[in-house]
């Protein structure tokens, strides 16, 4: 999400517009409330509009296109590291059913080369029973990442109670007082390869044998953020049940077992056999208390700063930060002149009116090209820069491959924004990503459709051919109507 689009969509919801904000946040609506009522009653009908009401699509887009990343995904039970039309994210359940987030199509396979491939960006709010075989991560436990009356608890959720760890509330770094720092010395323990003494900083003891090794290689990555509520909330977990024990899932036949919950100790974690689950009084601890938000992890390690953050997110872990700075996701920079090994020498290459500029005329460029067409070596210096840019196999400058990385991978996110600046300053939009995919194969990630259907033809202007397949045989036409795009953008991209 760009400061435009988060912008536009709390202005269309404070206007009581929930339909629009969500237009506007890529996600379409298939709930019809006079259906929900006469299906499951005109309480839960009630329950859903309400819920619609304080819904914040664009906060709930930023925050499930990041669950993609989160480093608990590779566990099954989160069921949503790429959106296939399968994978769906429950909001708030009713019963059997539940008004619930799904993927609009499936954008094409994915690969883990390319960024833009992990997964569609179109979503569609549906209500009923969520479908598939595959459990699916609920957010009913977790309105935080979604509810606008609930985001203030964002700040529990990381684990703060005064501040956010490692942070000041006015988003200067702070560590090492008050409760948040528990937290603190749990985190840096994991980071120093100590996983065992950050659990039992945060309280808990360990009790492994040796059908437990390398548990820290499989297991304490997921336990790093959670460390410090792990034992509060496996109380509150075997309480709720009744029960002395509670478990999760830590791998392949494999469960993190945690006991002594009922008496006044400290609890005790071991990793056992998953059957033990079967046969002992325990209950699985939810996902719900333990979850952390990826914008946690990104803020301690220095990939966003407290500004960048949704403007929801800042203001409910930074209470004290200057509403000014409180900007939204920050733009994507435009590239300027770089230097370019050439021959022996420093050349200054840059975009300019659509095209990589440089010292050496076009004739050279496409010489070095043909080259490359008839069987010759991958070009080096500024003509490997331009092949390089178009998907080619030359290597790449390090900035220009940073720049058309990023582009992408914002375009796949449905940044239409961020790609009509870019051709604005001058970027070339014959890039390609990991997977082979232009700018047209991605226009049906971008949001809102009005965007994509305005871009294609600028693109089609620039040069780029609708009929280019990606490396796994598909058009942009195809992408697209896989992907659930508009009618208008699928029939416009066949030739």
């Amino acid at each position: 999400m760009t400061r435009a689009q988060i912008a536009a969509a709390a202005q269309r919801r404070a206007a009581g517009d929930w339909s629009g904000a969500c237009a506007v946040a890529g996600i379409g609506s298939e709930v019809d409330l006079p259906a929900v009522a006469r299906e499951a009653g005109a309480e839960v009908a009630a329950a859903v509009e309400d819920d619609l009401r304080h819904l914040v699509p664009d906060l709930l887009r930023w925050h499930v296109l990041r669950l993609q990343y989160h480093s608990a995904r590779v566990d099954w039970r989160f069921g949503v590291a790429t959106f296939h039309t399968r994978h769906v994210v429950p909001l708030s359940e009713h019963g059997e059913r539940a008004l619930y987030l799904a993927a609009h199509g499936h954008g094409g396979p994915f690969s883990v080369r390319s960024a833009s491939a992990a997964g569609p960006s179109r979503f569609v709010l549906r209500f009923g029973a969520p479908p598939g075989s595959a459990r699916p991560m609920s957010l009913a436990g977790l309105r935080e990442l979604w509810d606008a009356r609930e985001t203030p608890g964002l700040l529990a959720r990381c684990g703060g109670r005064t501040r956010l760890p490692f942070f000041a509330p006015d988003g200067a770094r702070q560590e090492g007082t008050g409760p948040e720092a528990v937290t603190e010395r749990a985190w840096r323990l994991f980071e120093a390869g100590r996983p065992e003494d950050a659990l039992r900083e945060a309280g808990i003891d360990l009790d492994l044998d040796d059908s437990a090794q390398g548990w820290h290689f499989t297991v304490g990555p997921s336990l790093q953020p959670a460390a410090a509520t792990l034992a509060s909330a496996a109380r509150r977990a075997a309480a709720r049940a009744g029960v002395p024990a509670v478990w999760s899932r830590g791998g392949r036949n494999r469960i993190l077992w945690l006991d002594r919950l009922d008496v006044p100790d400290r609890p005790r974690l071991r990793i056992v056999d998953a059957v033990r689950a079967q046969h002992e009084p325990a209950v699985e601890l939810p996902l719900t208390e333990v979850f952390w938000p990826e914008d946690f992890r990104d803020l301690v390690d220095g990939r966003i700063a407290p500004s960048g953050l949704h403007p929801l997110v800042a203001a409910a872990l930074f209470p004290s930060l200057p509403p000014d700075d409180v900007t939204g996701p920050a733009p994507m920079a435009v590239p300027g002149p770089t230097r370019v090994r050439c021959d022996g020498a420093w050349h200054v290459a840059e975009f300019r009116d659509g095209v990589l500029t440089g010292p050496h005329s076009p004739a050279e460029l496409d010489r070095e090209k043909a080259m490359l067409a008839l069987g010759g070596p991958p070009p080096v210096g500024c003509a490997g820069a331009h092949v390089a840019w178009r998907g080619g196999p030359s290597r790449p400058p390090r900035v220009f491959n940073a720049v058309r990385r990023e582009l992408m991978r914002r375009a796949g996110a449905g940044e239409a924004d961020t790609v009509e600046a870019m051709l604005d300053a001058g970027v070339d939009p014959h890039c390609r990503d990991g997977d082979g995919r232009t700018l047209l194969h991605l226009l049906a990630c971008l949001v809102p459709d009005e965007a994509a259907l305005r871009l294609l033809p600028r693109l089609l202007a620039a040069g780029l051919d609708p009929r280019t397949e990606d490396r796994h045989g598909q058009t942009p036409a195809a992408v697209a109507e896989r992907a659930g795009a508009h009618p208008s953008l699928v029939a416009a991209l066949r030739v």
